[in-house]
């Protein structure tokens, strides 16, 4: 016997309690996610366009081919972002640039990891493991890193604009 909430059954994991919701629901792009520098905030939100291109295709359980290119689209922006990113953060003299550019090493060699894999997929639609592999991947850049490395240098940002 399962039990219910709000009268539906509790999902038993967590791969089974993401697919019932939308990421828009889940993750939206916002004010608060704001730098208040066009340039970021128009990369910032293009980076959450793909990430819901992603899920969409997750969910509904779209051709692998199609998440291989979304993958690879992610790639590009990503890399082209942080080297942008970084450039400006240089600029403002930020004191954790190091950090940042270690957690973008990091972000990178993730999806490289991510895209290997998904390349030696055979073709077919999305299912569960290639499309949760890269959900997780999304929400980690999307509500991890955008949300809480890349708000850490919002003041400097601001301070910097200001002055």
């Amino acid at each position: 016997m399962s039990s219910m909430f709000a009268g539906r059954p509790i999902p038993t994991s967590g791969l089974h309690s993401l697919t019932g919701f939308s990421l828009k629901k889940l993750v939206s792009w916002g004010d608060s996610l704001k730098v208040d520098q066009p340039q970021l905030d128009a990369q910032h939100q293009a980076i959450f366009e793909i990430a819901l291109e992603i899920v969409d295709l997750w969910h509904k359980r779209g051709d692998l081919d199609q998440l291989k290119a979304a993958a690879d689209k992610l790639s590009k922006v990503l890399e082209a972002h942080f080297r942008f990113e970084e450039q400006e953060l240089a600029d403002l003299g930020y004191t954790k640039l190091a950090e940042h550019r270690a957690e973008h090493a990091a972000i990178l060699a993730e999806l490289r990891m991510i895209r290997d894999r998904l390349a030696k997929m055979a073709p077919g639609t999305v299912q569960t493991e290639p499309g949760f592999l890269v959900l997780s991947f999304v929400l980690g850049v999307t509500v991890g890193h955008l949300n809480h490395s890349d708000v850490d240098y919002c003041g400097l940002q601001r301070a910097a604009i200001d002055a």
